[in-house]
Protein backbone atom coordinates (compact mmCIF):
# COMPACT_ATOMS: atom_id res chain seq x y z
CA UNK A 1 0.00 0.00 0.00
CA UNK A 2 1.39 3.44 -0.90
CA UNK A 3 1.69 5.83 1.98
CA UNK A 4 1.33 9.55 1.67
CA UNK A 5 4.51 11.48 2.54
CA UNK A 6 4.55 12.58 6.16
CA UNK A 7 4.48 16.23 7.08
CA UNK A 8 7.10 17.36 9.58
CA UNK A 9 6.64 20.33 11.84
CA UNK A 10 9.50 22.80 11.92
CA UNK A 11 10.10 25.83 14.10
CA UNK A 12 11.33 26.32 17.65
CA UNK A 13 7.88 27.43 18.67
CA UNK A 14 6.79 23.79 18.85
CA UNK A 15 8.80 23.15 22.01
CA UNK A 16 6.77 25.76 23.83
CA UNK A 17 3.57 24.30 22.39
CA UNK A 18 4.50 20.84 23.61
CA UNK A 19 5.28 22.17 27.06
CA UNK A 20 1.92 23.90 27.27
CA UNK A 21 0.18 20.76 26.07
CA UNK A 22 1.92 18.75 28.76
CA UNK A 23 0.88 21.19 31.46
CA UNK A 24 -2.69 21.17 30.21
CA UNK A 25 -2.80 17.38 30.40
CA UNK A 26 -1.77 17.58 34.04
CA UNK A 27 -4.54 19.99 34.82
CA UNK A 28 -7.22 17.96 33.00
CA UNK A 29 -6.30 14.62 34.64
CA UNK A 30 -8.51 13.19 37.34
CA UNK A 31 -7.44 13.88 40.96
CA UNK A 32 -5.05 11.24 42.27
CA UNK A 33 -5.53 9.60 45.67
CA UNK A 34 -3.85 11.29 48.56
CA UNK A 35 -0.32 10.09 49.05
CA UNK A 36 2.07 10.49 51.91
CA UNK A 37 3.75 13.86 52.10
CA UNK A 38 7.18 12.34 51.32
CA UNK A 39 5.85 10.81 48.09
CA UNK A 40 4.16 14.06 47.06
CA UNK A 41 7.45 15.92 47.38
CA UNK A 42 8.99 13.54 44.81
CA UNK A 43 6.08 13.66 42.39
CA UNK A 44 7.27 13.72 38.81
CA UNK A 45 6.33 16.47 36.37
CA UNK A 46 3.79 15.55 33.68
CA UNK A 47 5.41 13.66 30.79
CA UNK A 48 5.61 15.19 27.34
CA UNK A 49 2.51 14.05 25.39
CA UNK A 50 2.90 11.80 22.35
CA UNK A 51 0.40 13.93 20.46
CA UNK A 52 -0.10 17.67 20.40
CA UNK A 53 -3.29 19.36 19.23
CA UNK A 54 -2.96 22.98 18.11
CA UNK A 55 -5.61 25.27 16.73
CA UNK A 56 -5.07 27.09 13.46
CA UNK A 57 -4.77 30.36 15.38
CA UNK A 58 -2.07 28.91 17.66
CA UNK A 59 -0.10 27.59 14.67
CA UNK A 60 -0.24 30.96 12.93
CA UNK A 61 0.67 32.91 16.06
CA UNK A 62 3.67 30.68 16.79
CA UNK A 63 4.90 30.85 13.18
CA UNK A 64 4.98 27.04 12.84
CA UNK A 65 5.47 25.71 9.32
CA UNK A 66 5.34 22.23 7.80
CA UNK A 67 7.51 20.52 5.19
CA UNK A 68 6.69 17.45 3.12
CA UNK A 69 9.11 14.55 3.53
CA UNK A 70 10.47 13.67 0.13
CA UNK A 71 13.43 12.24 -1.72
CA UNK A 72 15.89 15.03 -2.56
CA UNK A 73 19.29 15.36 -4.16
CA UNK A 74 21.27 17.17 -1.47
CA UNK A 75 24.11 19.48 -2.35
CA UNK A 76 27.28 19.16 -0.28
CA UNK A 77 28.61 22.43 1.05
CA UNK A 78 31.84 22.95 2.96
CA UNK A 79 31.68 25.97 5.28
CA UNK A 80 34.86 28.03 5.56
CA UNK A 81 35.80 31.46 6.87
CA UNK A 82 38.26 33.99 5.55
CA UNK A 83 38.78 37.55 4.42
CA UNK A 84 38.78 39.66 1.27
CA UNK A 85 42.05 40.74 -0.34
CA UNK A 86 43.14 42.68 -3.41
CA UNK A 87 43.35 40.99 -6.77
CA UNK A 88 47.10 41.48 -7.04
CA UNK A 89 46.93 41.22 -10.82
CA UNK A 90 44.94 44.48 -10.72
CA UNK A 91 46.95 46.32 -8.07
CA UNK A 92 49.75 48.80 -8.82
CA UNK A 93 52.01 50.97 -6.72
CA UNK A 94 52.81 53.99 -8.86
CA UNK A 95 56.47 55.07 -8.69
CA UNK A 96 58.94 57.02 -10.81
CA UNK A 97 62.17 55.49 -12.07
CA UNK A 98 63.94 58.75 -11.37
CA UNK A 99 64.16 60.89 -8.23
CA UNK A 100 62.55 64.30 -8.20
CA UNK A 101 59.79 66.47 -6.75
CA UNK A 102 55.98 66.27 -7.00
CA UNK A 103 54.65 69.43 -8.65
CA UNK A 104 50.93 68.55 -8.74
CA UNK A 105 48.48 65.71 -8.02
CA UNK A 106 45.47 65.83 -10.39
CA UNK A 107 43.53 63.06 -8.57
CA UNK A 108 42.47 62.78 -4.95
CA UNK A 109 42.28 59.76 -2.66
CA UNK A 110 39.36 57.53 -3.66
CA UNK A 111 39.07 58.96 -7.17
CA UNK A 112 38.20 56.69 -10.07
CA UNK A 113 40.65 56.73 -12.96
CA UNK A 114 40.67 55.41 -16.51
CA UNK A 115 43.65 54.13 -18.52
CA UNK A 116 45.88 57.06 -19.40
CA UNK A 117 44.49 59.45 -16.79
CA UNK A 118 47.19 61.65 -15.16
CA UNK A 119 47.99 60.68 -11.58
CA UNK A 120 51.06 62.74 -10.67
CA UNK A 121 53.10 65.46 -12.32
CA UNK A 122 56.76 65.45 -11.29
CA UNK A 123 59.94 67.28 -12.24
CA UNK A 124 63.40 65.76 -12.11
CA UNK A 125 66.85 67.22 -12.65
CA UNK A 126 68.12 63.83 -13.82
CA UNK A 127 65.30 63.57 -16.35
CA UNK A 128 65.97 67.06 -17.68
CA UNK A 129 69.67 66.31 -18.01
CA UNK A 130 68.99 63.10 -19.92
CA UNK A 131 66.66 64.90 -22.30
CA UNK A 132 69.34 67.48 -22.98
CA UNK A 133 71.86 64.72 -23.61
CA UNK A 134 69.45 63.04 -26.01
CA UNK A 135 68.96 66.24 -28.02
CA UNK A 136 72.71 66.86 -28.07
CA UNK A 137 73.52 63.31 -29.14
CA UNK A 138 70.80 63.40 -31.77
CA UNK A 139 72.11 66.69 -33.20
CA UNK A 140 75.62 65.27 -33.34
CA UNK A 141 74.29 62.10 -34.94
CA UNK A 142 72.51 64.06 -37.66
CA UNK A 143 75.78 65.79 -38.57
CA UNK A 144 77.66 62.50 -38.51
CA UNK A 145 74.99 60.83 -40.65
CA UNK A 146 75.37 63.54 -43.32
CA UNK A 147 79.17 63.15 -43.28
CA UNK A 148 78.87 59.39 -43.53
CA UNK A 149 76.50 59.59 -46.49
CA UNK A 150 78.88 61.95 -48.33
CA UNK A 151 81.85 59.69 -47.59
CA UNK A 152 79.98 56.68 -48.93
CA UNK A 153 79.37 58.41 -52.25
CA UNK A 154 82.97 59.65 -52.44
CA UNK A 155 84.49 56.24 -51.74
CA UNK A 156 82.33 54.74 -54.48
CA UNK A 157 83.79 57.36 -56.86
CA UNK A 158 87.31 56.67 -55.51
CA UNK A 159 87.49 60.30 -54.34
CA UNK A 160 88.58 59.36 -50.78
CA UNK A 161 90.53 56.49 -49.35
CA UNK A 162 88.92 53.46 -47.74
CA UNK A 163 90.58 54.37 -44.45
CA UNK A 164 88.97 57.83 -44.34
CA UNK A 165 85.57 56.29 -45.15
CA UNK A 166 85.93 53.76 -42.35
CA UNK A 167 86.78 56.55 -39.89
CA UNK A 168 83.62 58.45 -40.82
CA UNK A 169 81.59 55.22 -40.68
CA UNK A 170 82.91 54.46 -37.17
CA UNK A 171 81.99 57.94 -35.96
CA UNK A 172 78.52 57.54 -37.46
CA UNK A 173 77.92 54.19 -35.75
CA UNK A 174 79.19 55.52 -32.39
CA UNK A 175 76.82 58.50 -32.57
CA UNK A 176 73.95 56.20 -33.52
CA UNK A 177 74.64 53.99 -30.49
CA UNK A 178 74.79 57.02 -28.19
CA UNK A 179 71.38 58.25 -29.44
CA UNK A 180 69.83 54.80 -28.96
CA UNK A 181 71.24 54.60 -25.42
CA UNK A 182 69.85 58.03 -24.47
CA UNK A 183 66.46 57.10 -25.94
CA UNK A 184 66.34 53.86 -23.93
CA UNK A 185 67.09 55.86 -20.76
CA UNK A 186 64.23 58.23 -21.52
CA UNK A 187 61.86 55.30 -22.00
CA UNK A 188 63.07 53.87 -18.69
CA UNK A 189 62.37 57.17 -16.95
CA UNK A 190 58.83 57.12 -18.35
CA UNK A 191 58.90 59.33 -21.45
CA UNK A 192 56.33 58.42 -24.09
CA UNK A 193 56.89 58.04 -27.82
CA UNK A 194 55.11 61.36 -28.31
CA UNK A 195 57.57 63.15 -26.02
CA UNK A 196 60.58 61.57 -27.68
CA UNK A 197 59.23 62.51 -31.13
CA UNK A 198 58.94 66.10 -29.97
CA UNK A 199 62.52 65.99 -28.72
CA UNK A 200 63.65 64.71 -32.11
CA UNK A 201 61.97 67.68 -33.77
CA UNK A 202 63.71 70.05 -31.35
CA UNK A 203 67.08 68.52 -32.17
CA UNK A 204 67.03 70.35 -35.51
CA UNK A 205 67.81 73.67 -33.77
CA UNK A 206 69.26 72.03 -30.62
CA UNK A 207 66.83 73.41 -28.09
CA UNK A 208 64.27 72.18 -25.54
CA UNK A 209 60.77 73.62 -25.26
CA UNK A 210 59.48 74.60 -21.83
CA UNK A 211 57.14 71.58 -21.89
CA UNK A 212 60.06 69.21 -22.44
CA UNK A 213 62.38 70.54 -19.76
CA UNK A 214 62.28 68.34 -16.65
CA UNK A 215 58.56 67.62 -16.23
CA UNK A 216 56.95 64.16 -16.42
CA UNK A 217 53.34 63.03 -16.00
CA UNK A 218 52.72 59.61 -14.46
CA UNK A 219 49.54 58.03 -15.84
CA UNK A 220 47.24 55.19 -14.82
CA UNK A 221 47.84 51.93 -16.75
CA UNK A 222 44.30 50.61 -16.14
CA UNK A 223 40.89 51.59 -14.82
CA UNK A 224 40.59 51.56 -11.05
CA UNK A 225 40.45 53.64 -7.93
CA UNK A 226 43.10 55.57 -5.98
CA UNK A 227 43.27 53.68 -2.67
CA UNK A 228 46.44 55.20 -1.22
CA UNK A 229 48.51 58.35 -1.64
CA UNK A 230 51.87 58.65 0.05
CA UNK A 231 53.04 62.12 -1.08
CA UNK A 232 51.76 65.67 -1.20
CA UNK A 233 52.37 68.41 -3.71
CA UNK A 234 55.95 69.68 -3.39
CA UNK A 235 57.27 66.52 -1.72
CA UNK A 236 60.69 65.16 -2.67
CA UNK A 237 61.00 61.47 -3.49
CA UNK A 238 63.61 58.92 -4.44
CA UNK A 239 63.64 56.72 -7.53
CA UNK A 240 61.25 53.73 -7.24
CA UNK A 241 59.66 55.13 -4.07
CA UNK A 242 55.90 54.27 -3.98
CA UNK A 243 53.93 57.45 -4.51
CA UNK A 244 50.35 56.26 -5.05
CA UNK A 245 48.42 52.97 -5.21
CA UNK A 246 45.79 52.12 -7.83
CA UNK A 247 43.49 49.10 -7.51
CA UNK A 248 40.74 47.67 -9.66
CA UNK A 249 38.19 46.39 -7.14
CA UNK A 250 35.91 44.96 -9.82
CA UNK A 251 37.58 41.64 -9.03
CA UNK A 252 38.89 40.57 -5.62
CA UNK A 253 40.67 37.62 -4.11
CA UNK A 254 39.08 35.91 -1.11
CA UNK A 255 41.42 33.92 1.11
CA UNK A 256 39.80 31.06 3.04
CA UNK A 257 41.19 28.69 5.67
CA UNK A 258 40.60 24.97 5.10
CA UNK A 259 41.55 22.32 7.69
CA UNK A 260 43.55 19.22 6.87
CA UNK A 261 40.53 16.93 7.03
CA UNK A 262 38.84 18.89 4.24
CA UNK A 263 41.70 18.92 1.74
CA UNK A 264 40.51 15.80 -0.07
CA UNK A 265 37.25 17.59 -0.92
CA UNK A 266 38.86 20.69 -2.43
CA UNK A 267 40.24 21.33 -5.88
CA UNK A 268 40.51 24.24 -8.29
CA UNK A 269 37.33 25.25 -10.10
CA UNK A 270 34.84 24.61 -7.27
CA UNK A 271 31.99 27.11 -6.94
CA UNK A 272 32.01 29.35 -3.84
CA UNK A 273 29.16 31.38 -2.33
CA UNK A 274 30.15 34.17 0.03
CA UNK A 275 28.27 36.06 2.72
CA UNK A 276 29.32 38.90 4.97
CA UNK A 277 27.76 40.68 7.95
CA UNK A 278 28.13 43.99 6.12
CA UNK A 279 25.51 42.88 3.54
CA UNK A 280 23.57 40.03 5.21
CA UNK A 281 20.90 39.86 2.49
CA UNK A 282 23.35 39.48 -0.40
CA UNK A 283 25.54 36.66 -1.70
CA UNK A 284 28.66 36.85 -3.85
CA UNK A 285 29.89 34.07 -6.10
CA UNK A 286 33.30 33.01 -7.30
CA UNK A 287 35.52 29.99 -7.95
CA UNK A 288 38.46 28.40 -6.21
CA UNK A 289 41.61 29.03 -8.27
CA UNK A 290 44.43 28.26 -5.85
CA UNK A 291 45.11 25.75 -3.07
CA UNK A 292 48.03 26.40 -0.73
CA UNK A 293 50.95 23.99 -0.76
CA UNK A 294 51.86 24.43 2.91
CA UNK A 295 49.91 23.58 6.08
CA UNK A 296 50.13 26.24 8.79
CA UNK A 297 51.72 24.47 11.78
CA UNK A 298 49.80 26.64 14.26
CA UNK A 299 46.26 26.41 12.88
CA UNK A 300 46.66 23.14 10.90
CA UNK A 301 44.94 24.84 7.97
CA UNK A 302 45.72 25.52 4.33
CA UNK A 303 45.13 28.77 2.50
CA UNK A 304 42.51 28.59 -0.27
CA UNK A 305 42.00 31.42 -2.74
CA UNK A 306 38.87 32.22 -4.73
CA UNK A 307 38.49 34.94 -7.34
CA UNK A 308 35.17 36.77 -6.99
CA UNK A 309 33.52 39.31 -9.29
CA UNK A 310 32.92 42.52 -7.37
CA UNK A 311 31.45 45.01 -9.83
CA UNK A 312 29.51 46.78 -7.08
CA UNK A 313 32.77 47.05 -5.04
CA UNK A 314 30.91 46.01 -1.90
CA UNK A 315 33.54 43.41 -1.03
CA UNK A 316 36.36 45.49 0.39
CA UNK A 317 39.83 44.18 1.22
CA UNK A 318 40.02 43.15 4.87
CA UNK A 319 36.30 42.32 5.14
CA UNK A 320 35.52 39.08 7.02
CA UNK A 321 33.44 36.56 5.07
CA UNK A 322 31.90 33.13 5.47
CA UNK A 323 31.95 30.84 2.44
CA UNK A 324 30.16 27.73 1.31
CA UNK A 325 32.14 25.67 -1.17
CA UNK A 326 30.14 23.30 -3.37
CA UNK A 327 32.27 20.17 -2.93
CA UNK A 328 31.86 16.75 -4.62
CA UNK A 329 29.50 14.25 -2.94
CA UNK A 330 30.86 11.20 -1.15
CA UNK A 331 30.32 7.96 -3.06
CA UNK A 332 27.90 6.76 -0.39
CA UNK A 333 25.60 9.71 -1.11
CA UNK A 334 25.86 9.79 -4.88
CA UNK A 335 22.12 9.12 -5.15
CA UNK A 336 18.96 10.93 -3.91
CA UNK A 337 18.06 10.34 -0.25
CA UNK A 338 15.15 11.09 2.09
CA UNK A 339 15.83 14.28 4.02
CA UNK A 340 14.11 16.81 6.26
CA UNK A 341 15.07 20.41 7.14
CA UNK A 342 17.43 20.72 10.08
CA UNK A 343 14.98 23.08 11.77
CA UNK A 344 12.42 20.24 11.97
CA UNK A 345 14.66 18.25 14.33
CA UNK A 346 14.26 19.20 18.00
CA UNK A 347 15.67 17.84 21.23
CA UNK A 348 13.08 16.73 23.78
CA UNK A 349 13.94 14.70 26.88
CA UNK A 350 17.47 14.37 25.57
CA UNK A 351 16.47 12.73 22.28
CA UNK A 352 16.26 14.00 18.68
CA UNK A 353 12.59 14.36 17.83
CA UNK A 354 10.37 15.33 14.91
CA UNK A 355 6.62 15.91 14.92
CA UNK A 356 4.51 14.46 12.12
CA UNK A 357 1.17 16.06 11.28
CA UNK A 358 -1.20 13.10 11.16
CA UNK A 359 -4.36 15.20 10.91
CA UNK A 360 -4.93 18.94 10.57
CA UNK A 361 -3.73 20.49 13.83
CA UNK A 362 -2.66 17.12 15.34
CA UNK A 363 1.07 16.33 15.53
CA UNK A 364 2.55 12.96 16.50
CA UNK A 365 5.97 12.79 18.16
CA UNK A 366 8.63 10.51 16.59
CA UNK A 367 12.20 9.88 17.67
CA UNK A 368 14.89 9.99 14.95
Amino acid sequence: MNRKPAILLSGLALSAAVALAGCGKGRDAAPAPEAPAKTAEKAEEPATPQRVHLTAAAIAEAGITTWKVQVVDLSHLLSLTGSVGFDENRLLQVAANVKGRVTSIPVDLGARVKPGDPLLVIESVDLGRTREEFVTELSSFNVSASAYERARKLVEANAISAGEFQAREGDYLAKKTAVASAERTLHLYGDSEETIARLRANAVDHRLSAADGASLTLRSPFAGRVIDRKVTSGALFEALQPLMTIADLGSVWVFLNAYEKDLALLHEGLSVTLRTDAYPQETFRGRVDFLGSVVDPQTRSVRVRATVENRSEKLRPGLFVTAQVDVPKPQSEAHPIVAVPQSAIQTLEGRSTVFVQVEPGIFQRHYV
